[in-house]
């Protein structure tokens, strides 16, 4: 058994990847702490490469890495995969594109833990998220933020996050940044390999809250800030992303036995994200968000009804 599983999906990045195991390969303050850390990879890593990870854990007191290739690509199957093949008692997880510039991250994120035995899950912040007054008042005229950092919006997206460099101490939430998240292992037991939630799986850090925040608080330490080499968009295209904003936030209103009132704000964000990607020119989003209205308004789309049953 290990106190702290580290968890990182990863598909052809090896470059950030590096950045990432090299960031925590300089943790300190970890003496006492048995860490392992999987790689959960879409892609295929090389022998040298993963040498060199487990020579930059090796600057660790106790660690060990481990490797496993999937046979079916998807960042939710890899997280849920994941559950399955780690034994710590608290699962961290990283983008593989994102890098802790403090040496004593996962030393504030256990101390966070300890501090209060009702926490199960913790989350931090990546640095540079930031927004305007007006940037505020149309992310909740849209329904995209709340007014409150914890809180999501009334159609259930993450807007309010960018008010998290804001804060200065540590907050209850609904929701993480997925690529700094953990979760005490007993928490994530709900999850499922939701069919609907595939390749770039948008919110599936809002899902695993979903259902973590079953069994207790989830809290944001603004201590824990990392640096994320986000890419400018996704890897997939923009179509098929625009519908699974659409999708899996619909789903994921149904996980929470959301009022009308709810699906009704979801499509007031489509539509404001449909003009705003026509008015881009953004063709390909225009055509997967209109798709994403159709989903929800059509009547007849239960086929996963089992997945919502407690």
């Amino acid at each position: 058994m290990h106190d702290l599983s580290i968890v990182i999906p990863t598909r052809n990045r090896v470059g950030d990847l590096t950045l990432c195991i090299e960031s925590i390969g300089r943790q300190t303050g970890l003496e006492e702490i048995s860490i392992e850390l999987l790689i959960v990879d879409d892609g295929g890593l090389e022998a040298h490469e993963l040498e060199h990870f487990r020579k930059e854990l090796g600057r660790l007191p106790q660690a060990d890495l481990r490797y496993y290739r999937k046979t079916k690509p998807g960042v939710w199957l890899s997280r849920y995969e994941a559950l399955g093949l780690v034994d710590g008692e608290i699962l961290l997880s990283f983008d593989d594109d994102a890098e802790l510039d403090d040496p004593r991250y996962i030393r504030r994120l256990l101390d966070t833990y300890d501090s209060d035995p009702s926490i199960v899950g913790v989350g931090g912040i990546a640095k540079g998220l930031t927004t305007s007054k007006s940037g505020r008042l149309l992310g909740r005229l849209t329904c995209q933020m709340s007014a409150s950092p914890g809180r999501l919006s009334a159609s259930t997206l993450a807007g309010s996050l960018l008010l998290w460099g804001d804060t200065e101490q540590t907050f209850e939430t609904d929701f993480f940044h997925g690529c700094n998240m953990s979760f005490r292992r007993f928490a994530l037991q709900d999850m499922k390999p939701y069919p609907w939630m595939t390749s770039y799986a948008v919110a599936d850090d809002i899902y695993m809250c979903q259902l973590a925040g079953k069994y207790g608080k989830l809290v944001i330490n603004p201590e824990l800030r990392i640096t994320h080499h986000e890419s400018p968009s996704s890897r997939d295209k923009a179509g098929r992303v625009a519908r699974a904003t659409a999708v899996n936030h619909y789903y994921l209103l149904n996980l929470r036995k959301a009022p009308v009132i709810n699906y009704a704000a979801l499509l007031w964000t489509l539509s404001y994200l449909t003009v705003k990607s026509t008015l881009k020119r953004n063709f390909n989003a225009v055509s997967g968000y209109t798709s994403g209205i159709l989903f929800v308004l059509n009547p007849r789309k239960n086929k996963y009804r089992e997945f919502m049953l407690d």
